[in-house]
This record gives structure tokens, sequence and C-alpha cells, in this order.
């Protein structure tokens, strides 16, 4: 789906929670002990980016894009994302538009989906709440 055209930002390397090479362009969060694991926003985990690299144990080291452009696996295919959608993540740590009031956000849909798996290219833009005021 995606033409690569990302712009990864601001990166961050931690040590992995666990096997996360199958995880690669999903929504991750830094855990309590400063490890980095998958997380879902609808379950009120608190996403810090999306996971770059496939760090294939334990200890390993992730490579988190936190600000810019990067790629995400989304599903589009329950509600479907549009250009400018603001996404969160679900079980699957796809990437998923959200709408409702106080749903968390992390980033910004720059191209659209109507699937599960699509690859595209978002715009990070941190932990945020939809009707939170600024």
């Amino acid at each position: 789906m995606s033409g690569n055209q990302a712009k990864p930002g601001e990166r961050t390397t931690r040590k992995a929670k666990r096997d996360l090479s199958s995880y690669q362009y999903h929504a991750v969060y830094q855990d309590s002990d400063g490890l980095i694991d998958y997380v879902d926003t609808s379950s009120s985990g608190i996403a810090m980016g999306i996971l770059y690299n496939k760090p294939d144990a334990a200890n390993a080291e992730a490579e988190v894009v936190r600000t810019g452009t990067a790629l995400m696996y989304v599903d589009g295919n329950s509600a479907n994302i549009a250009i400018g959608a603001l996404l969160g993540s679900n079980s699957n740590y796809h990437g998923v538009a959200v709408t409702d009031d106080n749903a968390q956000y992390f980033a910004r849909a720059m191209e659209a989906s109507t699937a599960d798996g699509d690859l595209i290219e978002v715009e990070l833009l941190g932990p945020n709440y939809i009707g939170a005021s600024e």
C-alpha cells in the first residue's frame, strides 16, 4: 500500500521485553522496567511510537520511531482509515481509526486503508486523547 515515503525523525533505542521480530511496524510502549513491548491503546496502554527493527530476543536492541513519519501496519477493515484519520492501536497492535471521546491516538494516517494488514505511512503525534483540552 505504501509508497515508502516515510521520513522517520527521532528514534529511541531500548531493550526489547521479548522476541518482537514479528512486530516490526507495530505500536509499542516502554514498560515500567524500561523495556519495549507491543501496545494496545484501546486497553489503556500509552503508545510511545512504532517499532522499526526486528529484535529477535528479550534484551535485544529495539529501535522505536517517535517523531516524523513512519510505516505502520493498520486495520482499516472494520472502520475504514481515511487520510487524516487519528490512529490508536488494537489488540493486534495495528493502527486503527479512533473517534470516541477520550480515545487515545498517537498518529495520523497519511494514506487510506480498507483492509487489515495494510502497511501505510503515518505521521507520529505522540500520545493524545480525543477531546482533551490543550
